[in-house]
């Protein structure tokens, strides 16, 4: 199946499914949205929607993360935004924003507020998984536990998860 496919179908999860029954910008002035130099890495095989789509509001780049698969080393795309983008072309780490997947040790997939959110996200910071959207978090689920059949984004999954690891010991 056609990975753009893939993509734009699992984006409708989270056309009217976000973190929070209310507006969450409001607390932070979007501050996830302003379009910084941060980006947001593009999951396994994402690119090809941007590639399709074709966006003006959007730039992506290599990244210095990679993951393995198969032996072959594999660079990880990161999209940059100006501020300004189609919410319905967003990339699904903005689409699941503060949270994100990870892969525990034994292979089983967990929601996780990303630890990189702490800084920027007041959700992130003073909240627990608990607090947020029922809706939302079995929303992120379905949309991983679809892509973690892929054995490539599996692999992914595995250094995405260390890496996470190493944030979490910050906080």
């Amino acid at each position: 199946m056609n990975a753009a496919y893939v993509y734009l179908q699992l984006y409708r999860l989270f056309d009217r499914s976000t973190p929070a029954k209310s507006d969450c910008g409001i607390l932070c002035d979007s501050a996830c949205c302003k379009g910084d130099d941060s980006g947001m890495y593009l999951f396994p095989g994402e690119q090809c929607v941007y590639d399709l789509l074709q966006p003006e509001w959007v730039q992506i780049e290599e990244s210095d993360f990679f993951y393995e698969h198969n032996g072959k080393k594999r660079n990880v795309p990161i999209a940059f935004c100006n501020g300004r983008c189609d919410r319905y072309q967003r990339p699904l780490a903005c689409r699941i924003f503060p949270l994100t997947p990870f892969l525990e040790e034994d292979g089983t997939l967990s929601i996780i507020i990303d630890p990189r959110a702490k800084s920027l996200c007041p959700l992130a910071e003073n909240w627990e998984l608990s607090d947020f959207e029922e809706k939302f978090i079995t929303n992120i689920k379905k949309a991983f536990h679809i892509l973690l059949k892929n054995g490539e984004f599996r692999s992914f999954m595995r250094a995405y998860s260390d890496y996470l690891s190493e944030f979490r010991r910050f906080f």
